[in-house]
């Protein structure tokens, strides 16, 4: 007997053969997918006592993020535009006005977020990315789990240490200020991994700064490749992932070459205005790609997703948010990421709505290493299953559902989220939510963040009316 049914709707497996089934079903016993096929076929051969009525609907397998920041869902209203004076203003609060409360309340936030927008498993990196990293004591590790885990969606916590020189001043849990050496960073990194790796929903993953000088100063690479060896190690003595946060030019291939840091276990944001080097590296070490098209690297440089692909990468989506100019609604980021290639190359055949589906489905599972466990709806997977409503004005006429979906759906059409065979959300509602109580905190942290971090000057708005640039 099955626990849940979801039925009636148009099922998009993103099974091998990317089978689409009008008036399907998934049936789901022991938080796994027990049977996916027509309606009839399902409910003849199994009973469930809860069920999901999907019709006039898209059954999905959960949306993937492969590449977010942990921290931003409170300061992504901050500096107006201006990167440089927001990533200088992420690098001070991260470090000297987060307290662990301050994770735990825009872990919640973030998640929620997430929930809604029908992704059920997302990349989190414990801060603002490869240079100022929430690792210098457990316990702020320990709050965004907390935080994730009322949400109850599938989450990678990304940790790595800051990048050099050592020490950095970080203000502790007891409100004192200390300069924080990578030894006690990697200590906090092998402390989180060993207690958070593979326990419920959330997977660790190491990560080293991305070296990529121009020169090279042999201390300093000396330096780089010995810390790369411990964080590596961590990670590989618990069987978890790698990632990095920022390659471009030539720096995959350095990586390699200087650092040994890539392998089929890893996986690397932007990755813009790559050499043919970089991207030979990627195919011969089987390392994967995440693609940012919303990101401000997207616009500085060109990330060649396409090439890559065509030379067999294995490329997913990520939003690279939250951030001021975007969400983690990954509908968004599959668009972007088709108008952003057809237009660097005018050519309007690029990137076809089902290959922008796979790489938030079934190519990001297989980025991350967990495409026996997600990514798609087969008998034996996890269940994370949404719902997308196929009802409403912009997403008529009914027919083309796949096209439908990736073209005119939005975060705000899902309607169900199930993970692991557990419905966190029933027509946008999600009973185990304290919505409020999660926006009140919310608005608490970032108000005691804005007093102590003495940068409350940088939520004054300026929309740039009547101007043609910032």
């Amino acid at each position: 007997m099955a626990d849940l049914i979801v039925s009636g709707g148009t099922v998009i497996t993103m099974d091998g053969g990317r089978r689409v089934i009008p008036d399907g079903a998934v049936a789901v016993a022991g938080g796994k997918i027990l049977a996916v096929g027509p309606r009839a076929e399902v409910e003849a051969a199994h009973a469930a006592p809860k069920r999901i009525d999907a019709r006039g609907k898209a059954i999905l397998p959960g949306l993937i993020d492969g590449h977010a920041h942990a921290g931003h869902g409170l300061v992504k209203t901050m500096g107006s535009g201006d990167s440089e004076a927001w990533s200088e203003a992420c690098r001070v609060i991260y470090t000297l006005a987060s307290p662990p409360s301050f994770w735990r309340a825009e872990a919640a936030l973030a998640g929620l977020e997430l929930l809604k927008f029908g992704v059920t498993t997302s990349v989190m990196l414990l801060g603002g990315g490869d240079s100022i990293g929430r690792v210098d004591d457990p316990a702020h590790g320990d709050a965004h789990v907390d935080g994730i885990n009322a949400i109850g969606i599938r989450r990678v916590m990304v940790l790595g240490p800051t990048r050099p020189p050592f020490p950095r001043p970080y203000r502790g849990v007891d409100g004192s200020i200390r300069d924080v050496p990578f030894e006690q960073q990697a200590e906090t990194i092998g402390t989180l991994v060993e207690r958070h790796h593979g326990k419920g929903r959330i997977t660790c993953a190491t990560l080293m700064p991305v070296y990529r000088e121009a020169t090279h100063d042999p201390a300093k690479v000396k330096e780089i490749e010995a810390q790369g060896r411990i964080i590596r190690d961590i990670g590989k003595k618990a069987g978890a992932p790698f990632h990095q946060d920022g390659h471009r030019s030539g720096s995959i291939e350095m990586a390699d070459r200087m650092f040994g840091l890539l392998g089929p276990d890893a996986w690397l944001s932007h990755c813009t205005d790559l050499t043919e080097a970089d991207i030979d590296t990627l195919v011969r070490t089987g390392t994967s790609v995440v693609h940012n098209p919303s990101a401000i690297a997207a616009v500085r440089g060109h990330c060649p997703a396409i090439a890559m692909m065509d030379r067999g990468v294995t490329v997913m989506i990520g939003s690279d948010g939250t951030a001021p100019d975007r969400s983690t609604d990954m509908f968004r980021h599959m668009f972007q990421a088709m108008r952003y290639h057809q237009r660097a190359a005018r050519d309007e055949r690029l990137l076809p709505p089902g290959k922008a589906l796979e790489m938030v489905t079934i190519d990001a599972a297989r980025g991350l290493g967990m495409a026996d466990r997600i990514g798609s709806l087969e008998v034996g997977k996890e269940a994370d299953i949404i719902t997308v409503d196929l009802t409403a004005p912009h997403m008529l006429p009914a027919n083309m559902p796949v096209h439908r979906v990736v073209y005119f759906a939005s975060g705000a059409d899902v309607r169900d989220v199930v993970v692991g065979g557990e419905v966190l959300m029933r027509d946008r509602v999600a009973p185990h939510v304290d919505e409020a109580g999660i926006r009140e905190a919310a608005e608490r942290e970032t108000a005691a963040m804005l007093a102590q971090s003495g940068m409350a000057d940088m939520i004054a708005e300026d929309p740039g009316w009547g101007r043609t640039r910032r």
